[in-house]
């Protein structure tokens, strides 16, 4: 029982999956439908403004006027006649014309009512555009409800019968719904994924069934290919795949969402996809860029250091040139007061006593100033002994005969000289004192020699550091920035196509609001033709109306008639034709006019409708020039952003080029420089005369 159990909870959960799926899509179906007759609704019932230019206006309201002229010229023409003929003849007319009042009264009350109505129906689409927006919101809401529950069923039917999943090869879990890689990952790797080293391409088709096998990345990167390109692409088709399958579901479940705006969605859904993974390798530039900064960094915390072991070493070497110029000055000194001491022995003895110029000192004095200037400078050489000593701590301990101060480092001559260097201080300064002190001398030189050896030519601080990072880390890296840079200029060229492609979108939407324009003018032509036609068809019944009245008056009211025929106005007669008038001629007069009025209202109407038409189509027009004006502002905006990018990329390219060939200049200068001071200390070394070593 509890194995069966355990079976059928997965089933279970499916179905519930299932049914969450399927009762989402009905009620978007639904909430479609009721948006579609909401938009029909509010479409057929939206009246705005005239948006008519000036003359058609006047034109309207100058038809209008003559209208209600010719109505109001016939009411005072029937209450004068009531009025002189004191009675009511006609009353049929009487009653009539209340009707008229009473209709005029209800056509009032009706336009006034139309008026509110007008109001309440802008209140109330104002409130259904509300609506419509909330319920675009929830519909979204759903939609993206539906997206999770369909990735909640493949990630339930994948672990289901099927494998655990995909893991890479450093156990990372894939999403399944983008492919992308979670973002748990190491500070020091760099932030391209490397999915693509076990991503299997498929081959041809055309090549046989034996031969089909999986693509590997080892064997893409023994081919050349990096592992970057092949994960950049392989995410870019798995992000065009994602995108088809979301429009497909929707299109499966029932939305109504016009093949325009879907059109319009997958644009600039593509145009983001491309926008985001140019971003994506830019970041993966930057981060390579950044790792060599790093490396640039610790290679000029490094110079710093050997710079410094450098100073360290020359400041020895210094010290030690001090030592022996000292040493020199008190040899000197010693030198000069040891002849000076013969000298005045020579001229005591008698020796050269002929030539001597110097009668005014005496003997004596000689010799005493001889004696004192030796006897200073055998204190100071036996001081700088004793400095010595206590400085080098019998590391340049030295016999008498020696001439190389390392030759003799046995401990005999070491006691024997530590011995006489601890009684020098009461023993007068000997010769081999003074061989004491030259032997220093040339140790001194030694180690100043030896520290300069120590010390080599360094390489500047503006190397390109790819010169110094070929050797210890092969070309993967340059490998690696090379592919970076790639990648970028793909990605470059993927966002480009889809601006092209966004571009045309617009350049469609253009001429399919052209041809709207096109077609709103053919029906403005065709109303025009119609007004046309009811001028002349009212032309036509003026002349026959002035043949009429010109055959019923007498001679003196036919030249009045043709007058006031020709203004229009055929209603404006004096009383005294009316008296003269018979009641048949009075009867035919207000027929006509009757007659005349029912046309004008006719006319009234049919300008009216054709208002309303013209209403309509102004402002449809309106909004797409406002679409297309925006479209176009898009359009610019993109352009000017293709343009900025390309001219950045390509002072880019020229910056790096210019880097890269002085980066050379002066690697082949160091180069060159290094091979000159190593082929110095070759020679330096082979002209060295080679001495026997003890060693310590």
């Amino acid at each position: 029982d509890q194995d069966q159990t355990s079976a059928s909870l997965p089933e279970n959960q499916s179905t519930m999956v299932t049914a969450d799926i399927d009762t989402c899509s009905d009620l978007n179906s639904e909430l479609q439908r009721v948006l579609t007759g909401l938009e029909n609704v509010v479409c057929g019932r939206k009246k705005s403004s005239c948006n008519l230019s000036v003359a058609d206006v006047d034109r309207h309201i100058e038809q209008l006027t003559t209208a209600s002229e010719h109505c109001d010229l016939a009411i005072k023409t029937v209450e004068e006649i009531e009025g002189v003929l004191g009675r009511d003849l006609y009353p049929n007319l009487a009653e009539e014309r209340s009707q008229w009042e009473k209709e005029l009264a209800g056509l009032r009350e009706e336009n006034e009512s139309l008026t509110a109505m007008l109001c309440s129906k802008e209140e109330e689409l104002n409130r259904t555009k509300a609506t419509m927006n909330a319920i675009r919101e929830e519909r979204d809401r759903l939609r993206r409800r539906v997206r999770e529950l369909q990735t909640r069923l493949q990630s339930v039917q994948a672990t289901g019968p099927s494998s655990p999943g995909r893991l890479t090869s450093a156990n990372r879990p894939i999403n399944p719904s983008t492919g992308e890689l979670s973002t748990s990952s190491s500070s020091n790797d760099i932030p391209i994924a490397k999915i693509a080293e076990r991503v299997k391409l498929s081959k041809t088709r055309s090549e046989s069934s034996a031969s089909d096998r999986p693509v590997l990345g080892s064997e893409i990167s023994s081919i050349g290919v990096s592992s970057s390109v092949a994960e950049h692409l392989a995410h870019s088709l798995q992000d065009c795949s994602n995108i088809q399958e979301i429009f497909q579901t929707l299109y499966s479940h029932g939305s109504a969402i016009s093949e325009s705006k879907i059109r319009e969605f997958e644009v600039e859904t593509e145009r983001l996809n491309s926008r985001i993974e140019h971003l994506k390798s830019q970041n993966d530039l930057l981060t390579i860029t950044l790792e060599e900064c790093k490396s640039n960094a610790e290679r000029m915390s490094m110079l710093v250091g050997k710079y410094e072991s450098n100073a360290t070493a020359l400041r020895l070497a210094l010290q030690y040139s001090e030592q022996c110029i000292e040493a020199y000055e008190l040899l000197l000194a010693l030198a000069e007061s040891e002849q000076s001491l013969i000298l005045g022995q020579f001229r005591a003895a008698g020796v050269g006593s002929v030539g001597d110029q110097t009668g005014d000192e005496s003997i004596t004095q000689m010799l005493k100033r001889a004696h004192d200037c030796r006897k200073t400078a055998e204190n100071a050489a036996k001081a700088l002994l004793m400095k010595l000593d206590g400085s080098c701590g019998g590391a340049y301990a030295v016999t008498g005969c020696s001439v190389q101060p390392w030759e003799s480092l046995s401990s005999n001559s070491h006691t024997s000289t530590t011995s006489s260097t601890a009684s020098s201080c009461d023993t007068e300064f000997t010769k081999e004192d003074e061989q004491r002190l030259k032997d220093y001398i040339q140790q001194l030189k030694n180690d100043r020699a030896a520290i300069k050896l120590t010390m080599l030519e360094l390489e500047s601080i503006h190397i390109d550091p790819l010169s110094y990072d070929v050797k210890p880390r092969g070309d993967s890296q340059r490998l690696d920035l090379e592919n970076a840079v790639l990648m970028q200029e793909l990605m470059a060229m993927k966002e480009e196509m889809a601006e092209l492609k966004a571009q045309l979108y617009l350049l469609e939407k253009e001429k399919k609001a052209l041809e709207l324009k096109l077609s709103s003018r053919e029906a403005q032509e065709q109303a025009y033709l119609v007004h046309i036609e009811h001028l002349k068809s009212e032309v036509e019944e003026q002349k026959e109306q002035r043949m009429r009245s010109l055959s019923s008056t007498s001679s003196s009211s036919k030249d009045k008639s043709n007058k006031e025929c020709t203004d229009g106005t055929l209603a404006s007669l004096t009383l005294t034709e009316l008296k003269s008038y018979s009641e048949s001629e009075l009867t035919t007069e207000l027929a006509n006019a009757l007659r005349r009025e029912k046309k004008l209202k006719g006319r009234v109407q049919e300008l009216v409708s054709a208002l309303e038409r013209l209403t309509k189509s102004s402002e449809i027009r309106h909004q797409q020039s406002a679409e297309f004006v925006n479209d176009l502002k898009r359009a610019n905006s993109n352009l000017v952003a293709a343009y900025e990018k390309a001219k950045k990329k390509h002072q880019n390219k020229l910056k790096k080029l210019e880097s890269q060939m002085m980066a050379m200049v002066e690697r082949h200068e160091t180069q060159v420089r290094m091979l000159k001071q190593r082929i110095a200390l070759l020679e330096e070394e082979n002209s060295r005369p080679h001495t026997n070593e003890t060693s310590l």
